[in-house]
């Protein structure tokens, strides 16, 4: 896999503009920081070529988000591969950032996923996965937009806006599968179709962005938080991963059983990456559909790690523990280097965890070998005490994603609720 770079070094000077920049009269370029938040620069069509050519010099430390100190410029070198035309006239690009040299800029997250799949190109070849994401739609009092349930027949503002979202992301290459009610009020979730880890990341990416645009001009307002609304489900971002060649008469070869003990060994310190927030621990251990204990099955709802297959027969292995507030490049980098791990390393996942059709037994499930964080804290510590994801980024993404979501801790334990006033009341 080669990493995109400036038109200067990859002899793309001068080449015709993508098609979805026709007719456009203004183009986002974007990027999205460590915390995965999409942020953009707006360039007028008549500069496209010239940033095209030679990237667009900005302040990159707006990649760290909430955590920013310096300024710092940084070139942004747009993929003209990933241009979308939007509905309203407009488009999109992703790119990479390079430093002042022109070298791959490690602390931006799509770049380091390009970094990562660079240099493990076998396993980036072979990888395949789809998602589910789950959201919550809002009205402008913050009430659910209807009041349906798992699988209902909605043709309400939901629908709607499901629907609009899917058929704008068809029309932007994404491959949508199917949309549904979730079982929250206002709760609904898309089903993009398989691509390969930086199609995935972008996809996840344009998806939540539309979504959003499309909560927004039917006068709703989207929630992608692990768990927004007390006494509710939570929403997850169910990751399908098949590896080629793993199939075995409809099962995992011995090989993908080590992908499963991949993922496992290293629970506990992706959960920074996948639920990388503090509401993100609302929704783990929270119930029978969110996983709890690092434990792999068939039918467990609350298994992490669980084996389905596909409408042919081909297995595929669901990871459960990521949320829709991870940043999907640096999910995608650290669950593809659990993976790798596994493998090189041939770490077989132990007995599946099934449930029972009677129903499922909690206890069972918390007396697993290992449970996973119930806060970010734990995580973070957890993060940092595995070696295989620490080294799957440079060294400074790490550290100041860790203050990041440090500061995050802080701050919501310095934060004052109606529920502290209301829970102290006497008399």
């Amino acid at each position: 896999m080669n990493l995109p770079g400036p038109p200067s070094r990859t002899g793309a000077r001068g080449e015709p503009l993508p098609a979805a920049l026709s007719g456009v009269r203004w183009v986002r370029l974007c990027f999205v920081d460590l915390f995965g938040t999409l942020r953009a620069i707006h360039v007028p069509a008549p500069q496209v070529r010239r940033v095209l050519d030679h990237g667009m010099v900005f302040d990159g430390s707006a990649i760290e988000g909430r955590v920013r100190l310096l300024e710092a410029d940084r070139v942004l070198h747009p993929d003209p591969a990933t241009a979308v035309a939007l509905p309203d006239g407009s488009a999109r690009m992703l790119g990479v950032v390079l430093d002042a040299e022109g070298e791959p800029w490690p602390l931006d997250p799509r770049t380091a996923l390009l970094l990562w799949l660079e240099a493990h190109e076998e396993l980036a070849e072979r990888w395949r996965g789809g998602a589910e994401l789950e959201w919550y739609l809002v009205t402008a009092d913050l009430e659910p937009a209807d009041r349906g349930s798992y699988f209902s027949e909605q043709t309400g503002l939901g629908a709607q806006v499901a629907h609009r979202a899917a058929e704008t992301l068809e029309g932007l290459g994404v491959e949508v599968l199917a949309a549904h009610h979730e079982g929250g009020p206002g709760q609904w979730e898309l089903d993009l179709g398989e691509r390969d880890p930086l199609g995935l990341a972008d996809a996840l990416t344009w998806a939540k962005a539309v979504v959003a645009e499309t909560a927004a001009a039917h006068g709703l307002r989207a929630s992608f938080a692990a768990r927004p609304l007390a006494g509710q489900p939570g929403s997850g971002l169910h990751l399908h991963q098949r590896l080629e060649g793993l199939a075995l008469e409809g099962d995992l070869a011995e090989e993908g059983r080590f992908v499963i003990g991949g993922l496992l060994q290293h629970a506990r310190g992706l959960c920074a990456l996948a639920a990388p927030s503090v509401g993100s621990y609302r929704r783990l251990h929270s119930g029978p559909e969110a996983p709890g204990a690092v434990v792999w099955a068939h039918t467990n709802r609350a298994a992490l790690v669980r084996l389905g297959h596909l409408a042919d027969g081909r297995p595929t292995i669901e990871y459960r523990g990521a949320d829709p507030t991870a940043n999907p490049y640096l999910l995608l980098t650290g669950l593809l280097a659990a993976v790798e791990d596994g493998l090189a390393n041939r770490r077989f996942p132990g007995k599946a965890v099934e449930e029972e059709p009677a129903g499922l037994d909690l206890a069972a499930v918390e007396a697993a070998p290992g449970l996973l964080p119930r806060s970010l804290d734990a995580a973070v510590d957890a993060l940092l005490e595995d070696e295989v994801l620490v080294d799957a980024f440079d060294a400074r993404l790490v550290g100041r994603l860790v203050d990041g979501q440090r500061a995050e801790l802080e701050a919501a334990g310095a934060n004052v609720t109606r529920a502290d006033l209301l829970s102290s009341l006497e008399g």
